[in-house]
């Protein structure tokens, strides 16, 4: 039984990003919400829950302290959360 709680999809291409994955957007200007990776699409593109289609430059993977903002932070949020 495989007790970790990783995604088993079989990696054919080399990727930047899991099926899963927790995302935000780049862009300050954009919606900052938490996306979560669907699916990869050829040519370094990736569905996200909800259907909109995303260059693999345009997103980053969230950070510990996005995850529990439930939200893309500013940078100087961002900074604050780095400090112990």
């Amino acid at each position: 039984m495989n007790d970790a709680n990783l995604p088993q999809q079989v990696i054919e291409d080399n990727i930047d990003f899991l099926i899963g994955d927790a995302v935000v957007l780049k862009n300050p200007n954009s919606d900052p919400q938490l996306l979560t990776i669907s699916a990869f699409q050829p040519s370094q593109y990736y569905w996200i829950e909800g259907g909109e289609l995303v260059h693999q430059d345009d997103v980053r993977t969230a950070t510990t302290a996005e995850l529990q903002a439930k939200r893309r932070l500013s940078e100087a949020e961002q900074a604050l959360a780095e400090v112990p």
